[in-house]
């Protein structure tokens, strides 16, 4: 009644209005005043009785908040915690009223639990209620999530009798009970978000001033949550590791010597920031002589922890049996490779790859830097020991093949089988390798074959029957033979990766190309013809660079709409080029240093995405007036073109040009008319140019070099 003032108290501050009508804030105050004391949670005397029971839970009751008046958190030993703690904090100082919730996000073993535990111990003084839920995860796995939440909802409502039996909180005076109190709640290691919706039985909002903080390795269940706060924990910086890994192996919080330097150098090289590692490493090499502590780091690079492997091994476990052969193959064969084209790959062998591939983002197996895809080294280390588990005395019969030793061994016996998907070999540090023609024809399942480090090492002498049907990816540095084998059908190829081979000419006659992405044939200098390309419709990137004996190109290019980037540069003896326009996806077009080509082809219709052209080097004497028809142009090249004596009036139509350099272009003497304005132009270079005139037409340029 008091809390709404109706009856009595709504008469009584009806008079309070009228005596201090001209003080109607101070009024408001006593309302709002009134209503917070109504919103106080106590205990009511006509409920609990007799007195002794009553005066028992106020004493108890006092005692809790006396305790959280004087909690702290206690950081001692917790390396960098306080900084990231600190910007935790700041996430949660807006809306300091208001109900918020928070995610900690992170791979296994980086500290979410120790960071969530700090900030409860650092914040729960400014709650009326507080509890943390840990190991939520666990919990389920037992069955004892229920008894879980029975406990949990029984100390936040300080009822030690209560019993909810369904998965949802139905009662009205439960969820009056739980909107009125400010309470602070961390759920640990939560995997899934059914957890979440159970432990809260359906309730979406807490009291004023409440927190809830949820720790988890999948990204999507803070997202399903409805959590936008997200905190995504950081690794240890080098300083930070250095220290952790002291206090665990040394019992200080330095190296002492060049010994503990240089153990404390490779322990970090392999954890690689992840503070669990540091400290099961460190507490294993503790008190050890220094000969036991050099060789257990060494071996744990061959063999890993079972402690640390077991806990990361669960974020495994949940995946899909398609999304589990995608981490395999990215642990194996494909740390640092451009995230697009490991999901063109991926996609043709599993399908859906994109969101595949996000959701392993989501779980913090992988990460992407770069548009390129990233994996911890203990990540890749777990996916290398499922793989050895799979056959740990036959290597034959394992799905991947990585370590150098182990697929020269395979390979030189010839033993491969249907078993293999794909198989890595380095062959820098091994003697040379005769491949029989059959080498292939045991492993048809073979996805992806990468031998790098190759030239000269691996030989062919009796020639290559073909390449198994189902292969997907293939990178062979210094391919020894003149084409492909003449059975190699290339319907599934996804990306063709070549460099420094012996190839005069890919294949001959017309190939169905429909996966066909990526052709990269670089340094193949022996090269003469590229083979029509005209049923590879998917084609988005050829990259010839030095390919010098390259003279003609096929007219198909012009046919390829989902073509993205060319790049021909240093290809010294290319004579002439198709024409273009029709490929009107390309982006990037790269003719460095085709020093014979004298000719740019016609551009016979506008080219929208076009921005970047490079004709650095080459004989060409003047450009056609359809230049303009590149209208996405933003950067063009011609630095060094010697021969040219002219340029188009038709160029001040390029409205997107920023960047024209024409430095060293020694005979260049007359610079056209700029007739309509170029405003986006902001850098230009004459230098080294026969020019003897300036146009002022020309915008107020921020480089201009004459």
């Amino acid at each position: 009644m008091y809390g709404k003032q109706s009856g009595s108290f709504a008469d009584a501050f009806a008079k309070h209005e009228e005596n201090f009508k001209h003080e109607l804030e101070r009024v408001k105050s006593w309302r709002s005043a009134l209503t917070a004391a109504a919103n106080l949670s106590g205990w009511d005397s006509q409920v609990t009785r007799p007195d002794p029971i009553l005066v028992d839970k106020i004493v108890k009751d006092i005692v809790n908040i006396l305790n959280c008046g004087t909690s702290s958190a206690n950081l001692e030993g917790l390396v960098g915690i306080e900084r990231r703690m600190q910007k935790v904090l700041s996430l949660f100082q807006d809306e300091i009223s208001d109900f918020r919730k928070l995610g900690i996000w992170g791979m296994g073993g980086t500290g979410k639990t120790t960071l969530a535990e700090a900030i409860f111990h650092h914040v729960l003084n400014g709650f009326q209620s507080y509890f943390f839920l840990a190991n939520v995860r666990e919990y389920e796995e037992r069955g004892k999530l229920f008894k879980l939440r029975q406990k949990f909802l029984s100390a936040i409502l300080e009822d030690e009798n209560l019993c909810i039996s369904t998965s949802r909180i139905g009662s009205g005076f439960l969820k009056n009970r739980l909107s009125r109190k400010s309470i602070l709640v961390v759920c640990d290691d939560v995997s899934k978000l059914s957890q979440l919706e159970f432990l809260f039985g359906g309730i979406n909002r807490l009291g004023p001033g409440s927190r809830v903080i949820v720790t988890t390795r999948d990204k999507q269940v803070l997202i399903q949550y409805g959590i936008d706060l997200i905190y995504e924990m950081e690794e240890l910086d080098e300083d930070e590791s250095i220290q952790l890994f002291s206090q665990h192996a040394f019992k200080s919080n330095n190296p002492m010597d060049y010994h503990q330097l240089k153990l404390s150098q490779m322990v970090l090289s392999f954890a690689n920031g992840n503070p669990l590692a540091i400290k099961v490493i460190g507490s294993s090499l503790c008190g050890k002589t220094k000969s036991y502590q050099e060789s257990e780091v060494k071996k744990l690079k061959q063999v890993p922890n079972p402690d640390i492997q077991k806990l990361l091994k669960w974020s495994f476990d949940e995946l899909e049996c398609e999304e589990k052969e995608m981490f395999l193959d990215i642990a194996c064969f494909f740390k640092g490779k451009d995230r697009d084209i490991v999901t063109w790959i991926m996609d043709s062998c599993y399908g859906f790859a994109y969101s595949r591939i996000e959701n392993l983002i989501d779980k913090s197996l992988i990460s992407v830097s770069q548009n390129q895809i990233a994996i911890h080294d203990l990540l890749q280390q777990m996916g290398w020991n499922i793989v050895r588990n799979e056959s740990p005395l036959m290597l034959e019969k394992r799905s991947r093949l990585w370590i150098p030793e182990d697929s020269y061994d395979v390979l030189t016996k010839n033993n491969g089988t249907e078993m293999l998907r794909g198989i890595e070999l380095d062959m820098s540090q091994l003697a040379k390798l005769e491949l029989e023609p059959t080498a292939m024809m045991k492993m048809r399942k073979l996805r992806f074959l990468k031998f790098y480090h190759s030239c000269g090492r691996i030989l062919l002498f009796k020639g290559l029957l073909s390449f198994p049907e189902e292969l997907r990816y293939l990178y062979w540095e210094g391919y020894p033979l003149r084409s492909l084998p003449t059975k190699f059908d290339l319907r599934y190829p996804v990306e063709l990766d070549m460099r420094e081979s012996h190839l005069e000419q890919l294949w001959e006659g017309k190939q169905d190309l429909v996966s066909l992405k990526v052709i990269t044939l670089n340094f193949s200098m022996n090269l003469e013809r590229i083979p029509d390309l005209s049923s590879a419709p998917y084609l988005e990137t050829i990259t010839l660079r030095w390919c010098s004996n390259l003279r003609d190109l096929p007219s198909s290019l012009q046919h390829l709409e989902k073509l993205t980037l060319l790049d021909f540069s240093f290809c010294k003896n290319l004579r002439s080029l198709p024409s273009f326009y029709k490929a009107t996806s390309l982006t990037k077009l790269n003719l460095t240093d085709c020093s014979n080509l004298c000719s740019f082809p016609e551009v016979m219709d506008t080219m929208e995405r076009l921005y970047e052209l490079d004709l650095s080097g080459t004989a060409l004497k003047e450009l056609p007036s359809s230049i303009a028809n590149l209208i996405g142009l933003k950067a063009l090249n011609m630095n060094d073109c010697e021969n040219l004596v002219c340029l188009p009036d038709s160029l001040c139509k390029l409205k997107s040009l920023e960047r024209f350099y024409l430095k060293g272009c020694s005979r260049l003497e007359i610079f056209p008319e700029i007739m309509d304005t170029m405003e986006r132009l902001y850098k230009l270079d004459l230098s080294r140019t026969a020019l003897k005139n300036y146009h002022p037409q020309l915008p107020i340029l921020l480089v201009l070099r004459i």
